[in-house]
């Protein structure tokens, strides 16, 4: 099923139905465009044009909302890591560095400090 011009808006959200619904793994963007039906080149064009980011941007910065989510109750960071889709817990590190300003870990720490405090 081939998407016109027009439909563009319906498409985008499409796709962040699917991304939405596969954040946990490694998704490419020949799946998603297979999916909704779109060329690939096209669909990187209207979804930048649409959100202002890359459809491997938005999927990134879904998978580390989800890991914010995760952080306080996960006590082994690869596994988390590996679940969200990351090649390895180095490269979660260091995406979640960049994206949150802090490690993961340290994050976790200040989660939990928090919980801690409120339940006192």
């Amino acid at each position: 099923m081939r998407i016109r011009r027009r439909d563009t808006g319906e498409l985008v959200k499409r796709v962040k139905e699917f991304v939405a619904n596969a954040a946990h793994a490694r998704v490419r963007l020949t799946e998603i465009s297979r999916a909704v039906g779109a060329s690939p080149s096209y669909l990187a064009a209207i979804f930048k044009n649409a959100e202002r980011t890359t459809i491997h941007r938005y999927l990134l910065n879904l998978r580390l909302s989800r890991a914010t989510a995760l952080l306080a109750g996960c006590d082994d960071m690869t596994v988390l890591a590996l679940n969200l889709g990351f090649a390895s817990q180095s490269h979660f590190s260091s995406a979640f560095r960049r994206w949150a300003g802090s490690t993961p870990s340290s994050y976790r720490a200040r989660l939990r400090a928090a919980t801690a405090n409120a339940g006192l």
